[in-house]
């Protein structure tokens, strides 16, 4: 067999028709060489058993290995137990509540391969927003995906874990994922922000495509909401909070001019949602007019009055932490809103910045 090129770690816990589901996907649609890590958290429902076969009919391609743990220890310890068993230099953390389409693990490494800057990509997915239509197979989007977007990436502030590749260098220097969010939640966050810290950039391979089951592979519930709340304190108290900046514009000219400030000093780190008075131009020009790759984190929105406008935001139910607009009237009025709103670069900008940067 070639050298394997990426080790998938996946849990299972009962859920056997998902699990089933899951392989089948996998094994008709990823073509580089792979192993497949299975750690089993003490299933019951004939998962186990299910496992077993699955190496006799993996073909030539794929080696499985499995871990049978005799109680559930969770995702991140899972995870960890997978990884102590991972060789390969990717490696993809993912929930079995996936499904794949053809060639999706192939355009992932063929980005890593053209942009050694980057550490982390998710796949293209309806939890990231891009949903296949309902009249259409799931293997026929994806091809059209793949054929639309094949070999464009863009950046975000984080990767979310229900199918994440990393390069092997991430998970080695930070020893796994942290414990520090044992059982689950927030780890992938946490990884993410890691490998920012390595230097290396984080997005999406917007060329391959999987569809995943959200929240799948376990129930809802008070007590799950307890830890998902826990892991969230931990991560803020550790990593600072992302603020939320709306950037008021009057013309298109302005908004380039600022936005490429805004990536050069890094606040992209933060949700940016600029307002452009009569913004004409698209989201995908707006990024090649700057020869810069697009970024989640940073969005655009028209506007016509600036009262209406003012209004929308002070009304908003999801506020802003803060308000960048160079009209000084304006930046008085929303301060007499009650907004926290700074005029341009200034240095009340650069002090909040510093702020979030200090609780980490």
């Amino acid at each position: 067999m070639a050298d394997i090129q990426c080790d998938l770690i996946v849990l299972t816990w009962n859920h056997l028709e998902l699990t089933k589901k899951f392989f089948d996907s996998l094994l008709a649609g990823t073509c580089p060489v792979i192993r497949v890590i299975v750690v089993d958290n003490a299933s019951t429902d004939g998962t186990k058993e299910y496992l077993k076969e699955l190496k006799a009919r993996s073909g030539l391609l794929h080696e499985i290995d499995v871990i049978s743990n005799e109680e559930n220890v969770g995702f991140v310890r899972g995870v960890n137990q997978g990884f102590a068993r991972s060789s390969a230099p990717y490696v993809c953390l993912v929930n079995n509540d996936v499904i794949f389409t053809d060639g999706w693990l192939g355009e992932i490494l063929s980005v890593f391969a053209k942009h050694p800057s980057i550490g982390i990509l998710n796949p293209n997915s309806n939890t990231l927003g891009l949903r296949s239509p309902k009249e259409m197979l799931l293997r026929d989007f994806g091809v059209d995906v793949r054929k639309k977007f094949g070999g464009i990436w863009s950046e975000m502030l984080f990767c979310s874990g229900f199918c994440m590749v990393m390069r092997r260098d991430i998970l080695d220097k930070n020893k796994g994922l942290s414990d520090e969010f044992i059982p689950m939640f927030f780890e992938d966050t946490d990884i993410s922000m890691k490998a920012k810290e390595l230097g290396y950039r984080i997005g999406v391979a917007k060329g391959a495509y999987v569809w995943h089951r959200e929240h799948g592979s376990f129930k809802q519930g008070s007590e799950i909401e307890k830890i998902f709340a826990k892991s969230r304190q931990t991560f803020l108290k550790k990593w600072g909070k992302t603020l939320r900046i709306a950037w008021i514009e009057d013309n298109e000219k302005d908004l380039l001019a600022d936005l490429k400030k805004v990536m050069e000093m890094g606040l992209q780190a933060h949700f940016v949602t600029f307002y452009v008075r009569g913004l004409s131009a698209s989201r995908e020009d707006i990024f090649k007019t700057l020869d810069i790759v697009e970024h989640s984190a940073v969005s655009f929105k028209k506007f016509r009055m600036h009262m209406a406008l003012m209004l929308g935001i002070v009304f908003k139910k999801k506020k802003f932490d803060l308000i960048v607009v160079k009209n000084e009237f304006l930046c008085f009025v929303l301060r007499v809103l009650g907004q926290r709103a700074v005029p341009g670069f200034s240095k009340v900008l650069i002090d909040e910045l510093r702020e979030v940067k200090a609780k980490k």
